[in-house]
């Protein structure tokens, strides 16, 4: 549902953010966008929503260029920023403005979605607070129902409630022809929902893997597993799983081994791809 050939993205076509992107996002997930500040998440959110185009190679989603601004696309694709700026309407207006690009846009979903995360104002959209502008994109994406979500940092400026309801709203969003892809700091924020994850660093992509890849080439572990591990962060260790018992996925400590070590994420990288096996 969103490929990459060969992408290089960003501002400036001599200094690119990312470079030599390829690979592809599969629909039927949520993806968890993970990377160091300044590692180029937002770049490539903004380029896969077309608010970017390609500096070099190319991109598609669903099909088409996103840069090209096609309506069929643009009706089919939301792109939450992490700050949120909503223009001077009340409520009602700022529904009736905006559902009727959304063709399967659900007034009810909007109202129930709005009342989980406990939202209410009786100011307009643009005066609203960080967290309820957070509330009031997240009930209006999830009632849109587009084919594609991308979310950055949606949890920023939550309450715990709201971060609990937001988590059992996504959960229970039906994503089996849908592709989310959720940019964040804050990965106990999705802990449960995440199927899949990208990895960004060093100006590329570290991993792209569902976690059932990941379970299949890697064990997750405590302590009793340290003589065989590739990568140890106090009482959890990363290993390679060579007796085929799969184990949770530890998104956080895989994300930190691929970024602390270059000899941790080339092996990783093999194995995900079956070239090699731990001598």
């Amino acid at each position: 549902m969103i490929t990459l050939h060969d992408l290089d993205a960003g501002y400036v076509r001599r200094r690119p953010v990312l470079k030599g992107l390829s690979g592809s996002l599969a629909p039927g997930h949520i993806y968890g966008l993970l990377g160091a500040n300044g590692s180029g998440k937002t770049t490539l959110l903004k380029t896969w929503a077309g608010l970017l185009a390609p500096l070099r190679g190319s991109v598609e989603v669903l099909g088409a260029a996103p840069s090209e601004r096609r309506r069929s696309l643009l009706e089919e694709t939301i792109c939450m920023p992490d700050e949120i700026a909503f223009p001077a309407l009340s409520l009602g207006a700022f529904e009736r403005t905006y559902a009727r690009f959304r063709p399967r846009f659900s007034h009810t979903a909007f109202e129930e979605a709005l009342h989980r995360l406990d939202f209410s104002a009786s100011v307009r959209v643009d005066r609203l607070s960080t967290g309820n502008r957070k509330k009031l994109f997240i009930a209006f994406a999830l009632a849109s129902d587009p084919a594609v979500l991308l979310m950055d940092e949606p949890t920023n400026g939550l309450d715990l409630e709201a971060k609990r309801s937001f988590r059992q709203l996504l959960a229970g969003w039906d994503t089996t022809d849908r592709l989310v892809v959720v940019s964040t700091h804050q990965i106990a924020d999705l802990h449960g929902l995440l199927s899949a994850a990208v990895i960004v660093g060093d100006g590329t992509i570290a991993l792209n893997a569902r976690f059932e890849q990941i379970a299949a080439a890697l064990r997750f572990g405590g302590r009793d597993e340290e003589a065989r591990a590739l990568y140890a962060d106090g009482l959890r260790t990363l290993a390679p799983n060579d007796d085929g018992e799969e184990t949770d996925v530890d998104i956080e400590l895989l994300y930190h081994a691929l970024h602390e070590s270059a000899e941790t994420r080339d092996f990783v990288a093999r194995r995900l791809s079956g070239k090699e096996e731990l001598c």
